[in-house]
C-alpha cells in the first residue's frame, strides 16, 4: 500500500506543476502587455524608472557623455533598461554609438519623457548598420541638422562621425551654442587598425582647424568611441594630432585613463574618450568625468551593454 500511493499522486502532481506554469507564463504575458500598453498620460510606455542607479546629472550641471550602447539592442529589453538608465543617470546630451535598430531606437526615445535624439542615416548595406546618435533633453536642448562628416572615407571611418550643433538654454544662468562630433572608430588590436585610427584622428584634426581657423564654430566636443588606449606608446602615437595641440584640444578623460579606469569592461580598459576645443575652455572650466559603474548591477552586460557611460560633468548650468 505504501509503495502505491506516491503513483496515486502523481497525476495529481503533475497536473499541479503544468497549471503553474501556464499560470507562471501568463503573469509573464500580462508583465508583457502591461508594459506595452499606453500610460494614463498616452504616452506608449511606462515612464522608465529613476532608481537604478544614483543621478550623477543635477539641476546646477550640464551632463555630455559618450556611450556605447553595444549592438543595440542587445535584448528585447534593452530600450526599457537604457531608458531607465539615461533618466536614474539625469543626463542632458548623450552621444550613443553602436545603433543597430531604427526600430529599438525609436523605442527608446519612446520610453524616454524627458528626451529626444536624431540619428545618422549610415548603412554599412541596406540591411546592416551600426549608427551613431544624439540623444538631448528636449526641454533644455534644440538640435541643427546632423551632419556626416567624411561619409566617402569607409577605409579611415567605417563609421562617419556625425556633427550636430546644438543650442542649450539652461532657463535661468546662461545658454551656450556648440558642435558635437560623435566618432566610432576602427576596432581592433592589428598595426593596421591602430593606422587608421590614427588617420581617422589626424583627419579630424585638420577638418576642426579648417573650420575654427576659417573663422567657424569653434566650441566643439568630440565624443566617442575612440577604440584607442591613451595610456599606451601606440595610442600616444595615434592620439598624436590631439595630444600635440594642447593650444587647440584637451582630452578630458586623459586624467582618468591614466588614473586607471576603465570603460570596456571585457578587457578592463578605457578606450571611450571625450575631446575640447579651445575655445570651450571658459565654459567647461571646473568640469570633471564621471564614469558610473553599472557593470556593477546585474544584468548590465548582456542586457545594455559591454562599455560604460563616460561624462562630462560641467558646473554652472541649471535646469
Amino acid at each position: 500500500m505504501c509503495g502505491a500511493r506516491p503513483a496515486a499522486r502523481a497525476p495529481v502532481v503533475r497536473h499541479l506543476l503544468a497549471l503553474a506554469l501556464v499560470l507562471l507564463g501568463c503573469r509573464e504575458q500580462d508583465a508583457e502587455l502591461d508594459d506595452a500598453r499606453p500610460d494614463s498620460d498616452g504616452y506608449p510606455y511606462p515612464p522608465p524608472r529613476t532608481d537604478v542607479f544614483p543621478a550623477i546629472g543635477s539641476a546646477d550641471t550640464l551632463e555630455i557623455a559618450t556611450w556605447n550602447i553595444e549592438n543595440f539592442p542587445l535584448m528585447s529589453i534593452s530600450p526599457a533598461r537604457t531608458a531607465d538608465l539615461i533618466t536614474s543617470l539625469d543626463l542632458d546630451v548623450i552621444v550613443v554609438e553602436e545603433i543597430a535598430s531604427d526600430t529599438a531606437w525609436r523605442e527608446l526615445l519612446d520610453r524616454l519623457r524627458e528626451h529626444d535624439g536624431v540619428l545618422s542615416d549610415h548603412r554599412y548595406s541596406p540591411t546592416e548598420y551600426q549608427k551613431i546618435g544624439v540623444i538631448y533633453r528636449a526641454t533644455m536642448v534644440i538640435p541643427g541638422p546632423i551632419r556626416l562628416l567624411f561619409p566617402t572615407e569607409s577605409f579611415v571611418f567605417p563609421r562617419p562621425p556625425v556633427s550636430v550643433e546644438l543650442a542649450i538654454d539652461d532657463g535661468v544662468h546662461r545658454t551656450l551654442a556648440l558642435e558635437v562630433i560623435g566618432l566610432h572608430l576602427k576596432a581592433g588590436g592589428t598595426t593596421e587598425d591602430g593606422e587608421r585610427r590614427r588617420a581617422a584622428i589626424e583627419q579630424l584634426d585638420a577638418h576642426i582647424r579648417a573650420q575654427v581657423d576659417g573663422g567657424g564654430e569653434d566650441e566643439i566636443v568630440i565624443a566617442g568611441d575612440f577604440n584607442e588606449v591613451l595610456t599606451t606608446v601606440q595610442g600616444q602615437t595615434n592620439f598624436a594630432a590631439f595630444l600635440g595641440a594642447p593650444d587647440r584640444y584637451t582630452i578630458r578623460t586623459q586624467a582618468a585613463a591614466e588614473a586607471g579606469q576603465i570603460t570596456f569592461v571585457p578587457s578592463q580598459r578605457f578606450i571611450d574618450h571625450i575631446a575640447t576645443t579651445a575655445g570651450l575652455e571658459d565654459e567647461l572650466g571646473g568640469s570633471t568625468i564621471v564614469i558610473p559603474r553599472l557593470h556593477t548591477l546585474p544584468g548590465y552586460v548582456p542586457e545594455v551593454s559591454d562599455h560604460l557611460p563616460v561624462v562630462l560633468v560641467v558646473p554652472q548650468l541649471a535646469r
